[in-house]
């Protein structure tokens, strides 16, 4: 049995511009700087061997140097958070470990988890974040993209 099963190609929101939502204090940031340190994530089973009554979950990490363009947010107070919108891969979450500022969390499909909360001292934060995947095994056919981006709330 080969050991890995499929691969999630990474594809942040690398090109998104400052986005203000209409009549709120949420902007959309921009993440065009930063940089995944392999373009793909190969999954394996978490059981040695799956079974259609057993857990069927595929898992594996990916490094992703974040560097996000808070400058138009200097010298306010915001709070900052992971946007993990709805997947066409099968995924089951995400978590994340950070060696800087963020906090370390997780996110299933459609959620919104904070990673930050204070003062926006610099205009770039920058953080080492370790991704780690799990998803679907019988639903995860071949290279699907991991899609998630950063909004920031401002006082």
């Amino acid at each position: 049995m080969a050991s890995v099963h499929a691969t999630l190609v990474l594809a942040s929101s690398l090109t998104v511009g400052l986005a203000a939502v209409a009549d709120a204090a949420t902007y959309r940031v921009d993440d065009s700087g930063s940089l995944p340190q392999g373009p793909t994530a190969e999954l394996q089973w978490r059981e040695p061997v799956p079974s259609r009554r057993g857990d069927d979950t595929l898992e594996g990490t990916l490094v992703v140097l974040m560097r996000l363009n808070v400058g138009p947010w200097l010298n306010r107070v915001g709070r900052l958070y992971l946007v993990l919108p709805e997947q066409a891969a099968p995924l089951v979450r995400l978590s994340w470990r950070a060696q800087g500022r963020f906090l370390p969390g997780q996110a299933v499909p459609g959620q919104r988890v904070l990673v930050y909360e204070g003062p926006v001292s610099t205009p770039w934060i920058e953080e080492r974040l370790e991704l780690g995947i799990e998803a679907s095994g019988s639903r995860l056919e071949g290279m699907q993209p991991l899609t998630f981006h950063f909004e920031i709330d401002v006082d």
